[in-house]
């Protein structure tokens, strides 16, 4: 992990030729402990329902909102995959190749997720394709579900933030090309401006979006309506808050002016409060606690307090002197750090394993123990991810060594460089 540096001052004529060929980007060894959450936080949202909890229990406004475990993804992917494409933006450099990012991430994705999907539907029987015979295949595995109302509930039903996903990794290096037009006339100062106004356009094209659609839900009509709502355009607030502090991450390291507060030991505590602030808020915003209802524009304020809780949840793992504090040495501690290794694998099986559950132990819906279920599946899900983890996901990866076009030439190290050695989705 690089050095920590405090602030220092630094003039705004633009980078030095130095300040061009920055040394290695930092590593961010927290983010395993921020996956370990997200899988969790997704994991107890569907527990807490299925064994009725969420509907029997004044905590369900909480319980039902644990579904913010997804945005927290969405923020880690934005962050994680923009900032080796910022870093190079803002010292005028080679950014990343696109083929080699795209590689990347199909290898980190598509087989741990085809392997679940024919094992889950095919195999064990603990789901179904949807209607279309062949052409429901299709939708699965090449993660078109989403626009096709049919196949929603149908297949690994949580794989639909996996659709989107998809849609941001093809999006990410062309939003980097366009954004890093014409840099050569802009100084630092103007490069930095330039990505900010890239992200606030982000923001206001998913609020347009959303507002869109809201508009036109109803009871009686909102099947692809609503589904529109599921869209990449829906998300890209939350993929800019994620891309926001990758932005200010690679800005304050390659000018070394992280401001000093960022190491006092109550930042990481009141980062996370507000964090709790946030969920605390969006439990109280009257929105109906099943996973299926008819949203309304009250949906809008509810993902952007989800995307502040994301944000401040990151932010330890972002600012600061990472070998300090509590909160970022639980982060980094190894039963978090390895849960989150093996959090992908724990997202795809862990509603296969409630249902594993719900069949051979003769449990009945929304009658169920909490703490004892939501253990359990912690557990069934934890096995088999590792064993997908280490048979499947990590196999993969290294598939890109065999690829000759693989090696970029950069000259910042930007391949990997802004992630945790240790990640296999880095």
């Amino acid at each position: 992990m690089a050095e920590y540096r405090p602030s220092s001052p630094s003039g705004d004529a633009g980078l030095s030729h130095k300040a061009a060929e920055p040394e290695r980007p930092p590593r961010f060894p927290a983010f395993n402990g921020l996956r370990a959450i997200a899988a969790m936080l997704v994991l107890g949202v569907h527990t807490a329902f299925v064994s009725g909890v969420t509907t029997r229990d004044g905590f369900g406004v909480y319980t039902a909102r644990l579904e913010i475990g997804v945005s927290v993804f969405f923020l880690i992917s934005g962050f994680l995959l923009y900032r080796p494409f910022v870093s190079a933006h803002l010292a005028g450099v080679t950014k990343p190749q696109t083929g080699a990012f795209w590689v990347r991430r199909l290898l980190r994705i598509v087989p741990a997720y085809w392997v679940a999907l024919f094992l889950i539907t095919t195999v064990f029987h603990l789901s179904t394709m949807g209607p279309g015979g062949w052409s429901a295949y299709v939708d699965h595995y090449f993660f078109l579900q989403i626009y096709f109302w049919s196949q929603w509930t149908h297949g690994i039903t949580q794989a639909w933030s996996l659709c989107v996903e998809m849609t941001f990794y093809l999006f990410i290096p062309l939003y980097a090309m366009a954004i890093g037009w014409r840099r050569e006339a802009r100084s630092a100062s103007q490069r930095l401006l330039v990505e900010l106004i890239g992200l606030a356009l982000m923001i206001g094209l998913s609020f347009a979006w959303r507002w869109y659609w809201l508009g036109r839900i109803s009871p009686t009509a909102q099947t692809a309506r609503l589904a529109a709502t599921f869209w990449f355009p829906a998300f890209l607030d939350l993929f800019a808050f994620g891309m926001f502090l990758a932005v200010l991450s690679a800005w304050t390291h390659q000018r070394h002016s992280e401001p000093t507060w960022v190491t006092r030991s109550w930042v990481p505590w009141v980062s996370w409060g507000l964090a709790g602030s946030c969920l605390y808020g969006v439990g109280h915003l009257g929105i109906s606690i099943l996973p299926v209802y008819t949203q309304g524009f009250s949906d809008i304020t509810k993902q952007s307090l989800y995307g502040l809780f994301a944000l401040f949840l990151l932010l330890p793992a972002v600012f600061g002197p990472q070998n300090k504090g509590f909160i970022r040495g639980f982060l980094r501690s190894w039963p978090v750090a390895s849960l989150g290794a093996i959090s992908y694998a724990i997202y795809l099986w862990h509603q296969a394993m409630i249902q594993e559950l719900l069949q051979r132990q003769h449990l009945t819906l929304f009658a169920i123990p909490f703490w004892p279920f939501f253990f359990a599946v912690v557990g069934l899900s934890a096995a088999i991810a590792a064993v997908s983890y280490f048979v499947v996901e990590r196999p993969a990866l290294h598939l890109k060594n065999s690829l000759s076009w693989w090696r970029q030439r950069s000259s910042i190290g930007l391949i990997n460089a802004s992630t945790d050695p240790h990640d296999p989705s880095a």
